[in-house]
């Protein structure tokens, strides 16, 4: 309770009245088999650092390696009795096992699937909906008022649940889980599994995969002298329409049906490294390291939808100082054929060797690296708990440092909804790089 009431005094000293309505640990519904006590990691899930790193930023998991999410609902006459959303999470939690159990320490490569369970906090909250939904430079100050907020180590939870009610009669439902567990695919069946069992359906049970090696990874810890700089974060809606406009001008006749996500990362990390160019007045070296979800390629026929865990990897492109003036068609040719090359991969732990050789190069390359990380048409709005789907959702992967790109679909399915981070003055040069083609969350 002592950590609670901290969450909420900070918020309090904020000047949003929070009231706790009640607290309770939700625990399986059903024991974990013995045979099932204890996950061991794949090496793509031991490769989550559990501590912030400047430098690790470019990595494919957050570097508190906290996942966070929000889910709004317009109506929260809808909600109804909240015992059925305990129970349903009871009873996924049998099926979802290691996150109610606990790491043995932060580091270890395994979970103690122990039945501890999860933490879920009701509490009434005196914001409004649209202080939330309708802006587009939430700061992590500002959705703390609403998540469950802590590092691995501080909280013996692997996940924590809030159920915030606000006074306009709307909720919103945030989770922390960790970056370990899985990732933003995971995280979307997790959901969803818990909101069809809530509206008394039997979805499919998880597979979780496990280490081949079953021994632990010894991921080197580095301490980086990095200067100390402000960055800007903003949020902007790309309609479907200016995404085929996009598309429609692509010289390259080899680039055979690229994809939104390919289109529009390849002009934010163009318009992005221009802008870094332009403000320093001489081309910028630079890398792009985008996360690639592997389950169709590395998971057998019918099962990548309940494949469980960090099955994904980084495609990697680099632009060298002496590039000259950077094509976007070049951009997104590098992308595509990097994507294809690592799409041969049919092994997780083979993701895993990767992303651990690329960890063990931290350091040596100076070039700015821009991270991207996508969501689309991963499940999100579709968490219905019988109160309607979210009329938003809010995903964070804690980053609060360096140059960093989330894209997710908007809520109404007709565009990307991008978040990007950059250096704070670069922020305004980008702004007028993308302005043909975004709009500016209200």
């Amino acid at each position: 309770m002592t950590m609670i009431m901290t969450r909420l005094l900070r918020c309090l000293r904020s000047r949003q009245l929070l009231t706790i309505v009640s607290q309770e640990t939700i625990k399986p519904s059903s024991p974990t088999p013995p045979h099932l006590k204890t996950l061991n990691l794949s090496l793509p899930d031991q490769m989550a650092p559990n501590k912030p790193c400047l430098r690790c930023a470019h990595m494919m998991m957050a570097p508190n390696s906290m996942m966070r999410f929000i889910f709004f609902y317009k109506n929260d006459t809808n909600v109804g009795d909240i015992n059925i959303l305990k129970k349903s999470l009871s009873k996924t939690l049998a099926s979802y096992y290691p996150f109610a159990g606990r790491f043995l320490a932060p580091s270890a490569p395994k979970i103690d699937c122990n039945d501890q369970g999860t933490e879920f906090l009701e509490v009434s909250n005196d914001s409004r909906l649209s202080d939330f939904i309708f802006k587009k430079d939430l700061n992590e100050s500002i959705l703390d008022q609403l998540i469950p907020t802590y590092a691995v180590g501080d909280s013996p939870n692997l996940v924590e649940v809030r159920l915030n009610h606000f006074k306009c009669g709307a909720a919103a439902l945030g989770l922390s889980i960790p970056h370990k567990l899985g990732d933003g695919f995971t995280m979307a069946k997790f959901f969803n599994h818990w909101a069809t069992v809530a509206r008394g359906g039997c979805p499919k049970n998880p597979t979780f995969w496990l280490s081949a090696s079953k021994h632990s990874i010894k991921v080197p810890e580095y301490d980086f002298k990095v200067d100390r700089v402000r960055y800007a974060r903003r949020t902007f809606e790309f309609p479907n329409s200016k995404l085929n406009e996009l598309k429609n001008k692509l010289v390259n006749v080899s680039l055979v049906n690229p994809t939104r996500v390919e289109i529009l990362s390849s002009l934010i990390f163009k318009s992005a490294v221009d802008a870094a160019t332009t403000l320093s007045g001489s081309p910028q070296p630079a890398n792009m390291h985008h996360v690639v979800n592997m389950r169709e390629k590395i998971i057998e026929k019918n099962r990548p939808e309940i494949a469980t865990g960090n099955v994904c990897t980084i495609a990697d492109i680099a632009v060298k100082a002496d590039y000259g003036e950077m094509n976007f068609t070049e951009v997104i040719a590098k992308l595509r054929t990097r994507i294809m090359e690592i799409k041969e991969i049919r092994d997780v732990e083979e993701l895993g060797e990767i992303l651990l050789n690329k960890f063990s190069t931290v350091g040596d390359d100076q070039s700015r690296t821009y991270t991207f990380s996508s969501l689309c048409r991963f499940p999100f709005y579709q968490v219905d708990f019988g109160w309607g789907k979210p009329v938003r959702v809010i995903a964070q992967s804690g980053v609060s440092d360096g140059s960093v790109v989330q894209l997710a679909d908007t809520p109404s399915g007709d565009g990307i909804e991008a978040t990007v981070q950059l250096k704070e003055e670069e922020m305004a040069i980008f702004e007028k790089e993308i302005l043909a083609y975004s709009q500016d969350m209200i």
